[in-house]
């Protein structure tokens, strides 16, 4: 069978893994730091862990096959590959990027780009006028959809078409959406970047990060970044995570299938200021998302609650289901109020849900009384 007719789940469940005849359905985990090379290390794939390991390559196929791009490089974190992903842009121009993207890339990067000689540009991706001002003299556009924690929708056909008549390259954090629901490499991105503690993995007992690239040559660059700073991954996270992916297509499809439910149920609750999820038809992201999204929405709502922070606190207090915790992406239901943590801009009542593959009934039970 032609392998490039595969469906995403049929992808997924292969993980990047052909067992030869006689070898294990299942592969096996590689933690060796290095490797024999009596000679010459360049002609050998592998020579030291820092540099690459086979322990990485089922799950950098894996991530590169789903995303369609033509490699992929792993990390020791989703910040790690966002650091080196934004190694790209050249000192004496600009990132552009959007002031809803993940607080922690958006921080580091108005932090230390600068630094570098490079000018960071903070702009709305929706509002078309706004980004196209700000992409000359730009060398790289970072965008993000659905966003953290507003979960806004960014038109990616539509920002492909203005960073192409500018000449400026583009990558998309494709954390929140995952391969299974949307491909942003095929409409012409750069790479793809991806928290791989969230929905990859699954179930909250890993740190790593990933950038599925679309051609080889930024892989190499990414690569070589890794190993110049040592950001490689470890190979138990590796197995765990080529693992998770193998289940990714059938939990976010449950997960944001209870999203879709639970933000029904939110949006007619007499104590919720606003719901932020993009399948609901009112929601500013709807059209986009339903044109751009394969079959689903996500499975992170976040909700302002009426009566400002203190309020919404008492409902991340009153919980017994849902867990309060930080990260998202997990088998288990998690709340928080993201404005406890400094450097971001959500509103201090801004619940930000990441719904699990429990029972639906069951979650709303538990947030229509806590919200009473």
């Amino acid at each position: 069978m032609d392998k490039t007719s595969w469906g995403t789940a049929t992808i997924a469940a292969r993980g990047g893994y052909e067992p030869a005849l006689g070898e294990g359905v299942v592969p096996g985990i590689q933690p060796s730091s290095t490797f024999v090379v009596p000679g010459n290390p360049g002609e050998v794939p592998h020579a030291y862990a820092r540099g690459g390991s086979p322990a990485y390559e089922p799950l950098e196929r894996a991530m590169a096959a789903l995303e369609g791009g033509a490699d992929a490089v792993v990390f020791s974190a989703g910040m790690a590959a966002a650091i080196a992903l934004l190694d790209e842009a050249a000192p004496g121009t600009a990132v552009v990027m959007p002031g809803d993207a993940y607080y922690g890339i958006r921080v580091w990067a108005e932090q230390e780009l600068p630094k570098r000689g490079v000018e960071v540009r903070i702009v709305d991706p929706r509002d078309r006028t706004a980004l196209e001002r700000a992409l000359p003299g730009a060398s790289l556009l970072w965008a993000e959809t659905p966003t953290n924690p507003h979960v806004a929708i960014t038109d990616l056909a539509e920002i492909a078409a203005l960073a192409a008549a500018h000449g400026v390259p583009w990558i998309c954090d494709n954390t929140f959406a995952t391969p299974i629901l949307q491909r942003p490499i095929a409409d012409g991105a750069l790479a793809t970047m991806h928290s791989l503690t969230k929905y990859v993995g699954g179930h909250g007992d890993l740190v790593l990060g990933a950038a599925a690239c679309a051609g080889s040559d930024l892989a190499a660059r990414l690569r070589a970044r890794r190993n110049r700073v040592g950001t490689q991954p470890d190979a138990f996270s590796c197995w765990l995570a080529r693992r998770g992916v193998q289940t990714l297509p059938l939990r976010i499809r449950r997960q944001s299938a209870t999203a879709l439910v639970l933000a029904r149920c939110l949006a007619a609750h007499p104590k919720i200021a606003r719901v932020h999820y993009p399948g609901l038809p009112d929601d500013p992201g709807y059209v986009v998302a339903s044109r751009q999204m394969d079959g689903a929405y996500g499975a992170i709502v976040s909700i302002v609650v009426d009566g400002g922070a203190e309020a919404a606190q008492a409902v991340v207090d009153n919980v017994r289901l849902w867990i309060p915790a930080t990260s998202l992406g997990g088998v288990e239901s998690l709340i928080e109020r993201r404005a406890r943590w400094a450097g971001e801009v959500a509103d201090p009542a801004l619940l930000r849900l990441s719904v699990g593959v429990e029972e639906p009934e069951d979650l709303w039970r538990d947030l229509e009384r806590a919200l009473a």
